[in-house]
């Protein structure tokens, strides 16, 4: 489902993206040169948008769905799309 997002991400030069699929989230991690960052999607439940948090993984203590929404550091992107999500995580 989010093979676009893993294409784009390596595109922007990531060296390795993995997903890791949980009850709460899909977390993808995208190795660059300099850092890892971690990006949390989930789906709405009342929508069928999609909400997306992306953080430094130096930023957060563990790498779990809670703890990234949580953290006071990164980014949020709402989409309806998986493209329209991979074009405003770029």
């Amino acid at each position: 489902m989010f093979n676009t997002l893993e294409n784009t991400l390596k595109d922007l030069g990531a060296t390795r993206v993995k997903s890791i699929k949980s009850d709460e989230c899909t977390i993808l991690i995208a190795e660059f040169q300099d850092e890892i960052y971690l990006i949390s999607v989930t789906k709405g439940h009342l929508t069928d948008k999609f909400v997306s948090k992306v953080v430094p993984s130096s930023k957060v203590y563990s790498w779990s769905c809670t703890e990234i929404e949580y953290s006071p550091y990164g980014l949020y992107a709402l989409a309806d799309s998986v493209e329209e999500l991979s074009s405003k995580i770029t």
